[in-house]
């Protein structure tokens, strides 16, 4: 986008008949005609910081970029707010069959008295045994994992076991359970259960400890009070969140691969494996960027667009909070350069709008940046290239010459 362009695009949105009256006006965050082309409207700022001839005028430009990024990059979707694969969760009545299918296997028909024999063999016929465990030792699966030695352990709960590696999770269980763990300083606690430490430390003799507590709770319900500080201290869904923060960034992925189906627009859902790398290799991408390990993108980039007319990747972000922002932004910024190959931005949750991180980016994506609100924007712009024929060239680039990171404006071509 050259410098005529850019100011008569900013004239254009704010109505004001001068650059610098028009740049006052966006910076005083005054109304402007909805909708708003945000990535043409970035670049022209951009535009404008480094080619306005005014001092002055270059450094409007640069605090409007923040302030469009912070008023106009607005996600609706948040993570601490929205959940996802509610199918997922297992149901009470789930844990209640385990449960009960662990003791009908004890001596007693309690889990009082539950020993390892009778995990194996409920184990065998409930393969919710040992996530419905898990559960009563307050451990997620991950953290059991890290304590389990001498034994590899399956990466899926409801997965087959072994009994050798049934006996080494349920030492650690029963550890736990039964107060056998120690804290490493005197002035802290060993992480249990609530209902297990609270009667500890409040020394409350007519409780029941161990499994006969389990037991008690098993058979005659849990108290509300009980879950209540179980939810002070745990949160609520907090491990279920956590569990799916990957399918935010696949669900918006989602929504955008299938608005480029509809639009008849050829491309690829990357993911973190050879045959991602091997394809951005395959259509001019840095080589040794598309080789990298994808987990130092953040498990960001998401989408190739791969046509005549078109070569395009798409990342997807995503931040709970500012500090996600900030960490993911840092290597999200590079991420341009590093592939060597035009990109767009797909930036979802509130801590994007919270920092200058998101300013930050737009000059890395020249301003391609759009949220989960505006992806319909990004598959018609995608669109619009592929349907025109042409070839998106950087500039000074011709045909003959493998593609570098574009410095064009949103998505232009150029025959």
């Amino acid at each position: 986008m050259d410098l005529q362009d850019a100011e008569a695009y900013i004239r254009q949105v704010t109505r004001r008949t001068s650059t610098k009256d028009a740049l006052a006006w966006l910076a005083e965050e005054r109304a402007v005609p909805r909708p708003i082309d945000l990535p043409k409207l970035l670049a022209s700022l951009l535009t404008l910081e480094d080619q306005a001839l005014a001092a002055d005028l270059r450094g409007l430009a640069s605090r409007v970029i923040r302030q469009v990024c912070r008023s106009e990059v607005v996600s609706e979707l948040d993570p601490s707010q929205e959940l996802l694969a509610l199918d997922e969760v297992l149901r009470p009545a789930q844990y209640r069959a385990a449960l009960d299918a662990l003791a009908a296997r004890t001596a007693t028909r309690t889990l009082a008295s539950v020993t390892l024999a009778a995990v194996i063999a409920a184990q065998q016929d409930d393969c919710n045994v040992v996530t419905a465990l898990c559960a009563a030792a307050g451990l997620s699966y991950r953290d059991l994992r890290a304590r389990v030695r001498d034994a590899s352990v399956p990466t899926n709960l409801r997965g087959k076991w072994k009994n050798d590696q049934l006996k080494a999770v349920f030492d650690v269980i029963d550890a736990v359970i039964t107060g056998q763990v120690t804290a490493s300083s005197p002035a802290a606690q060993p992480a249990r259960p609530v209902e297990h430490l609270l009667p500890e430390i409040d020394d409350v003799p007519e409780r029941q400890r161990g499994w006969a507590l389990v037991e008690q709770m098993r058979a005659n319900g849990v108290p509300y009070e009980l879950l209540l500080t179980q939810r002070a201290v745990g949160s609520a869904w907090v491990a279920h969140r956590s569990s799916t923060g990957k399918k935010v960034q696949a669900a918006v992925t989602t929504s955008l691969c299938k608005l480029l189906d509809k639009r008849s627009v050829p491309y690829h859902r990357l993911a973190m494996n050879a045959a991602s790398r091997e394809l951005l290799t395959r259509v001019g991408a840095n080589p040794t960027a598309a080789a990298e390990d994808g987990r130092n993108e953040g498990g960001q980039l998401a989408v190739l667009v791969h046509s005549p007319a078109l070569t395009h990747a798409v990342a997807v972000s995503v931040a709970r909070d500012g500090g996600t922002a900030r960490k993911s932004g840092a290597r999200l910024g590079t991420l341009p350069a590093r592939l060597g190959i035009a990109c767009s931005v797909v930036l979802v949750g509130p801590g994007w709008a919270e920092r200058n991180t998101t300013a930050e980016l737009a000059r890395p994506f020249n301003g391609r940046i759009y949220t989960e609100r505006t992806v319909p924007e990004l598959a018609d712009a995608l669109s619009g290239i592929v349907a025109q024929g042409e070839i998106l060239l950087p500039v000074g680039q011709n045909r003959g010459v493998q593609p570098t990171a574009s410095v064009d404006g949103p998505l232009e071509p150029r025959p």
